[in-house]
């Protein structure tokens, strides 16, 4: 089975905002000003008073309260801005349990608000790759999406023989998943991006964030597979995936990162797990 044949059958996937695809879709431009994202946002009025309700909470403690997009976006900048709408774009679909791969209710979300929080520390860091921060985010945020998709194709049967093929030959979760299904979540993952019409960088990272190229050079991809190792390891592993993680150290080293420097992220990841779930909150 193809990920082109598996994201051609799955039935009960929640629709995404346009909005929030097209402020995804704008990342790749040289530079976003605020007046292009308050025009993307305006065109959604669900997720615009979503936006100007999650403004308001206690988590940003504003001492004046948001009114407007306009608003929104000085007060807290685009990045942050972009957060929020990500979050409650992708929140509620994320959040759900899914039986296929024994991950229960928001833990999917948090590994994924997790590996963002990773993806953008090291697009601010030592990486010698230069990567902008919300990109980062984006992509850690979306790299297991195709698990929403995958879960409806693991039957009881499938998963049984993922978990014999794991644990008999110590393959990893997704390795598995192509010998069963001939396909992964990845892969899938990175189909669905492409029906969503998102930039090919972000595509390219969610594809490949498992088994990432390294020559020529890293792409983005390689900071997803960093992330989402270092999300694992510091307790965001969602279902019994966790057991299934297999590290490169081939891939940090391509990133110019050291071992000291893993375990550096490690600890600064461990220490927002707080923030993460205060963030969670809003979707």
């Amino acid at each position: 089975m193809t990920a082109n044949e598996l994201v051609g059958k799955v039935k009960n996937l929640p629709p995404v905002s346009h909005a929030a695809l097209k402020l995804v879709s704008l990342l790749d431009q040289p530079a976003i000003s605020n007046e292009d994202i308050v025009q993307v946002l305006k065109c959604d009025n669900v997720l615009t008073a979503k936006l100007l309700r999650a403004c308001n909470s206690p988590y940003f403690g504003l001492e004046e309260s948001v009114s407007s997009v306009d608003q929104a976006v000085l007060m807290l900048g685009h990045q942050q801005i972009l957060h929020i709408v990500l979050t409650l774009a992708f929140g509620g679909a994320m959040a759900l349990p899914l039986p296929g791969y024994a991950i229960e209710s928001t833990e999917l979300w948090r590994h994924s608000i997790t590996t963002a929080t990773a993806a953008e520390i090291m697009a601010g860091g030592a990486i010698i790759m230069n990567v902008d921060g919300p990109v980062a985010f984006t992509v850690g945020l979306l790299h297991d999406i195709g698990k929403l998709v995958m879960s409806q194709a693991l039957t009881p049967e499938f998963q049984a023989l993922i978990r014999e093929r794991v644990a008999q030959r110590g393959i990893s979760r997704s390795e598995a998943e192509q010998e069963i299904l001939g396909t992964d979540h990845a892969a899938v993952g990175a189909v669905l991006l492409q029906s969503w019409r998102l930039p090919d960088d972000i595509v390219e990272a969610v594809a490949n964030h498992h088994q990432p190229p390294l020559e020529p050079q890293p792409r983005l991809s390689a900071v997803t597979y960093v992330a989402n190792c270092v999300s694992h390891l510091a307790g965001s592993a969602p279902g019994w995936e966790g057991y299934a993680i297999r590290a490169d150290d081939n891939v940090a080293e391509a990133l110019g990162l050291s071992a000291g420097q893993i375990e550096e992220l490690v600890a600064e990841v461990t220490g927002a797990l707080t923030k993460v779930d205060q963030f969670m909150t809003m979707a």
